[in-house]
């Protein structure tokens, strides 16, 4: 069996090609159950963030090279958006590495943002929730998602680490000087819209909120902020100096003609326009509308790596972990019995210790008469056994290479 990786991100595809790719909430379970049901995987798992969309499958050996072409066209069916020319495909150490560097946020447009490891933690349950993982993959994605955790506890790299939501409000700040009871309209009501709505509440902004259903209503009552409909959008148009969208639609929520007839009520007054979203919220043809300037997640990236430089020195130490955490992983899941290996390293580290204390108890075989030092010998190993009986009984019935590393790491078998 084979661990792959395969996807495209904001370093291998421009944001068209990954707006095909995107895989909606929505559609994340039928997805993962269609490839393992119909394309030969054993277990498949789907990240799909505004950066990036991930797969992570297990198959076997034989269908490995065929994952990315599989992949391509099921996203891409006539070929049209080239997707498969802007994918990366990873196998097994590789694989492994990739996850956990995503999971901890070191593949992240904003290095160490803390939303990617949520985010990886939800692909692993609908994964779960859909019973497309298998053993080894609910072994690595967990794996990754403690190695992210103590990668966040154990370093700096996530401390102080702006999110996208906080730049995209820098941007806004930027266009408008100062942002105290400047007009915001938040188009979503995700967490992308909430981690920016708080932004914008401590800078004294006036919070609008707009978006398909309760959520906007529930988002602008915990805020304080005014809950407007999309279609009335031209009736606060005076008041509204700035749209951040970040929504879930597969489609265009603003369109170009929407935003100059906005812009017609405006005045053609300066409109700062930010769109986290992947699929796009807002028209690409708006930002020819006189007066709006439009800033896609690209650009928002391209704006975050200029605050990247005092970043980067942490990373070392964040690799460093993962480096370690890697090693641990990789020598579970490259055994082909998990169980068989564990068991005989417990068995021998229990017979060394047995034997070391019965030679230091009773000292060479001259101390004592042949007859009592095989009492002795029988009582030590009959113990050994039952207190081994449950650890490996365990092991046999597992079936879980998880299991097999946790016992390691319990006697220090590795050490």
């Amino acid at each position: 069996m084979r661990l792959v990786a395969a996807g495209l991100s904001f370093r291998t595809a421009p944001l068209a090609v990954r707006e095909a790719a995107a895989i909606p909430a929505a559609r994340a379970a039928t997805t993962l159950r269609y490839l393992v049901g119909h394309a030969g995987l054993h277990g498949a798992a789907v990240l799909s963030t505004c950066n990036r969309t991930d797969f992570y499958v297990v198959c076997p050996d034989h269908l490995s090279a065929e994952v990315t072409p599989r992949l391509a066209r099921y996203l891409d069916p006539g070929g049209m958006r080239q997707i498969e020319r802007h994918m990366l495909t990873l196998e097994d150490r590789d694989a492994a590495m990739h996850m956990f560097r995503v999971a901890s946020g070191l593949e992240s447009m904003v290095i160490g943002e803390a939303q990617v490891l949520g985010q990886f933690r939800a692909a692993h349950r609908v994964a779960s929730e859909a019973g497309t993982v298998d053993a080894r993959l609910d072994y690595v994605m967990r794996r990754a998602i403690s190695t992210a955790k103590r990668v966040r506890t154990d370093t700096s790299l996530g401390r102080g680490a702006a999110s996208l939501s906080e730049i995209a409000v820098e941007c806004a700040r930027a266009s408008c000087g100062n942002l105290e009871e400047k007009g915001v309209l938040l188009v979503g009501a995700g967490k992308m819209s909430r981690l920016a709505a708080n932004r914008l509440r401590d800078q004294g902004a006036r919070i609008m909120t707009t978006s398909r259903g309760e959520s906007s209503r529930r988002l602008a009552r915990s805020l304080g902020a005014e809950p407007i409909s999309l279609a009335g959008l031209e009736q606060v148009a005076d008041v509204v100096d700035v749209i951040i969208a970040s929504t879930d639609s597969t489609t265009t929520v603003l369109d170009a003609p929407a935003i100059d007839a906005l812009q017609r009520r405006r005045g053609r007054r300066p409109l700062c326009i930010v769109d986290m979203a992947v699929p796009r919220d807002i028209d690409a043809a708006a930002a020819e509308v006189p007066g709006v300037t439009l800033i896609d997640i690209d650009e928002l990236g391209r704006r975050a790596a200029a605050r990247l430089d005092a970043r980067r020195e942490t990373v070392p130490a964040a690799e460093e972990i993962i480096d370690t955490e890697l090693e641990k992983t990789v020598t579970v899941i490259g055994q082909r019995d998990t169980a068989g290996p564990t068991i005989a390293a417990l068995v021998e580290w229990a017979e060394t210790l047995r034997a070391q204390e019965v030679a230091r108890t009773f000292g060479t075989e001259h101390q004592i008469d042949e007859a009592t030092r095989e009492r002795i010998e029988m009582l030590t190993r009959s113990m050994v056994r039952k207190l081994l009986h449950g650890p490996v009984t365990r092991l046999r019935e597992a079936g879980d290479p998880a299991t097999a590393l946790a016992i390691r790491e319990a006697f220090r078998l590795d050490r």
